[in-house]
């Protein structure tokens, strides 16, 4: 299964399960990381999102916005656009959006999720559909606002 089927599938049992009602169960860190988080668990900046996404230790939202932060800064704001994201943007995007996903609760786990959704309209791994560009850099920016120390923190790493 591709990254993007796989994202595409947590979007519709994620949809399924907060229409449906269900209860919150295991979150991301609990169960070992990489596993998207069920409806109901709120999403902090400082939230370990993949237990052992980042360097072998964990990755929290915070990170995966500085992550965006430094993609963008590199590449991404000239390449989105144009509808050729590098390996390296793809990459990014995919992970991050399928680490941001599947929380509810805080205008932050709203935000990730609506970059979720852009970026699985984008699509970077192609077609890339570029009506999705501006809202994907939008969203970026809103995580950022929501992160300001994420979005700090990926400047630095591109800066040094």
């Amino acid at each position: 299964m591709t990254t993007r089927y796989a994202i595409a599938l947590v979007l519709s049992l994620a949809g399924s399960c907060m229409t449906a009602g269900c209860g919150s169960g295991i979150g991301p860190a609990a169960a070992g990381g990489g596993i998207p988080a069920s409806a109901g668990i709120v999403l902090t900046c400082r939230s370990v999102v993949d237990s052992t996404g980042y360097e072998n230790g964990p990755l929290t939202a915070d990170l995966a916005i500085a992550s965006l932060t430094r993609m963008e800064l590199a590449s991404g704001a000239a390449s989105i656009p144009r509808g050729r994201p590098t390996t390296a943007d793809v990459s990014t995007l995919d992970i991050m959006a399928v680490e941001l996903m599947g929380y509810s609760g805080s205008k932050l786990s709203d935000d990730a999720q609506a970059f979720a959704v852009a970026e699985e309209n984008y699509n970077p791994d192609g077609p890339v559909d570029t009506s999705y560009a501006r809202p994907l850099i939008g969203d970026i920016v809103t995580l950022e606002r929501d992160c300001p120390a994420g979005m700090r923190l990926g400047r630095q790493w591109r800066a040094g």
